[in-house]
């Protein structure tokens, strides 16, 4: 079954090809809703790429776990999901709703 996502236009041209800005911003103001990023020439560098969102080492998906990225084939898909907002994390200094880790606990 082919995921659910809602397509957005790619760049025109090659020095908007890197600029994620615009895509990202729609995202942000549409958090929860998956949009595909691109399509990656190879396998391999879908599955880079959505690493790269989810890393926050693409400029546009910073900061990093804000965003979820999967690959589907040659196709990157995201979504925003925001910052966790738990306060203070819970005994064990892990949030299980977003990964976040206090390294500060022992």
């Amino acid at each position: 079954m082919k995921p659910e996502y809602e397509y957005r236009p790619g760049p025109r041209n090659t020095r908007e090809r890197n600029d994620y800005s615009h895509l990202a911003a729609h995202l942000r103001a549409n958090p929860g809703v998956w949009v595909k990023v691109r399509t990656a020439p190879t396998i391999g560098a879908a599955g880079a790429a959505a690493h790269q969102i989810r890393a926050g080492k693409r400029v546009a998906f910073r900061p990093a776990a804000e965003y979820e990225a999967y690959s589907h084939g040659l196709e990157v898909i995201a979504r925003y999901v925001g910052a966790c907002h738990v306060s203070p994390l819970p005994p064990g200094g892990y949030c299980t709703a977003c990964g976040t880790v206090d390294v500060g606990v022992n």
